[in-house]
């Protein structure tokens, strides 16, 4: 599972924000996971949902999860140099909102050696949740470092450099090297994402 590609697949949308966009600036929250066979996940938001998410109480998690994460964590316990449980737990994290524990479980598949670029970016989009944005801009860099053309890693770095570090000319970047990729990309809420980049040239 560590290293299985996680790609728009299977479709079930966990959560989407809508973006909002004014007048010459990008001012929007987008928070969407898309799960394939192995778990691909697309995922940002903006400054507003995470001051919402931090306000609020966390989502609870089902009895299923629960079990799951009880029986990874044993197994873990017994286990500490399976890389790929480390993984399949810093997953179940991610789904059930808990990113200090996810970021936690990645690092330890981290430290049993390397990791797919997907990992890396669920692990930089842990971090933006959990408040480290910088951390998060050198996961994501580090995923597109193993694969330069991984959409995921290059929507959610324009995303952290926009919200977080109001680095405009940074996003764009980002996002045209996603166009460059997949010119048909579009945000969470079915926007084209070259309409997006249109909007910030326009400044």
């Amino acid at each position: 599972m560590a290293d299985t590609a996680r790609k728009f697949g299977k479709g079930e949308l966990m959560a989407a924000v809508a973006i909002a966009l004014a007048v010459g600036f990008f001012a929007g929250t987008v928070f969407m996971e898309l799960r394939a066979p192995a778990t691909a996940r697309v995922a940002a938001e903006g400054p507003a949902a995470s001051a919402a998410s931090s306000a609020g109480a966390a989502p609870a998690v089902s009895p299923e999860d629960q079990k799951h994460i009880s029986e990874l964590e044993l197994a873990t316990a017994k286990t500490p140099g399976d890389q790929a449980a480390w993984v399949e737990l810093g997953n179940l994290y991610f789904d059930t909102h808990q990113p200090q524990k996810s970021i936690a479980a990645y690092g330890k598949a981290l430290s049993l050696g390397a990791v797919s670029p997907d990992v890396w970016t669920d692990l930089g989009i842990m971090q933006r949740e959990a408040g480290q944005p910088q951390q998060a801009l050198k996961s994501f860099d580090a995923a597109l470092g193993l694969n330069a053309r991984h959409e995921n890693a290059l929507y959610n770095k324009g995303v952290v450099l926009l919200h977080d570090s109001g680095d405009r000319a940074g996003a764009t970047t980002a996002w045209e090297r996603l166009l460059g990729v997949n010119p048909a990309a579009k945000t969470p809420d079915g926007r084209p994402l070259k309409d997006i980049v249109a909007e910030l040239k326009k400044g």
